[in-house]
């Protein structure tokens, strides 16, 4: 977690904003929009010609001050912007929904600060922001679901679980299905599930195969608890019975961040 800066309390016991605001010595641009940080930013940005929409205070946990963070908002994540206390340095993270952070790094400059935000919230693609600033370290997790890539990475990505997670034989049963393969696959409790799209809370339309003693399986549709479970005895059969049970027109797996983000 970034440190932040505190310089003392009022008389009453409570922060003061004088207290709270950055040091003046490696901020002075911070202390020129009164010490706070969204309003030095939205600055830089009129200045720079840069539209800050979506720019707001982001709430630390209690005790710690706004003035050192701001939150850039769009619909498929956010930009938190963080200032440190022993140097100048203006950390960056790009935080996307479900995936946590996604890309992080740090500069000197507000400007640039000012200049990821922005490039993030217009649908720049990850792989080229992390090539025009180079401190900027993008997850590969990140960077499959921006390319649209996300159901391929997490196939991947469960084939290399360890057999006290997932019984690597039903995996490889259920990438054999066309139809399964290009769903969003999910490793839960042994279980293997699908989600129709890269991001989604829980649950599922969509049959779950989780294990059973004696090397039998169970699927289930945890949608609708009504509906009986059906048991088989090889993972040829479960998978079988999943995609006997897909709901109608279901397709490919929607990538969500590529399509937000790309606004398609």
């Amino acid at each position: 977690m970034t440190d932040l800066i505190f310089f003392g309390l009022a008389e009453d016991g409570v922060m003061s904003s004088r207290a709270m605001r950055p040091d003046p010595f490696l901020y002075p641009d911070v202390e020129a929009a009164g010490g706070d940080l969204v309003a030095a930013l939205r600055e830089t940005g009129k200045q720079m010609g840069v539209p800050m929409a979506g720019l707001g205070e982001s709430y630390p946990p209690e005790g710690r001050s706004s003035h050192f963070a701001a939150v850039v908002e769009a619909e498929c994540g956010d930009v938190r912007i963080e200032l440190r206390q022993e140097r100048r340095e203006v950390t960056v993270m790009i935080r996307m929904p479900l995936l946590g952070i996604g890309g992080y790094g740090a500069t000197g400059s507000l400007e640039v600060a000012v200049e990821v935000a922005h490039a993030w919230r217009s649908g720049m693609p990850l792989a080229e922001m992390a090539a025009e600033w180079e401190f900027l370290t993008v997850t590969p997790e990140a960077l499959a679901h921006d390319q649209g890539k996300a159901v391929e990475f997490e196939w991947a990505s469960i084939q290399r679980l360890p057999a006290n997670l997932i019984d690597q034989d039903l995996v490889a049963a259920a990438f054999r299905s066309p139809e399964l393969r290009s769903l969003f696959p999910i490793v839960t409790h042994g279980s293997l599930q699908f989600r129709r799209r890269t991001i989604s809370g829980p649950g599922s339309d969509v049959p779950s195969i989780f294990p059973m003693t004696g090397g039998r399986w169970r699927v289930i549709c945890l949608w609708d608890p009504k509906i009986p479970k059906r048991i088989a005895e090889t993972t040829e059969e479960a998978v079988g019975i999943v995609v006997a049970g897909l709901p109608e027109g279901c397709g490919a797996a929607v990538e969500v961040i590529r399509a937000a983000r790309r606004g398609a």
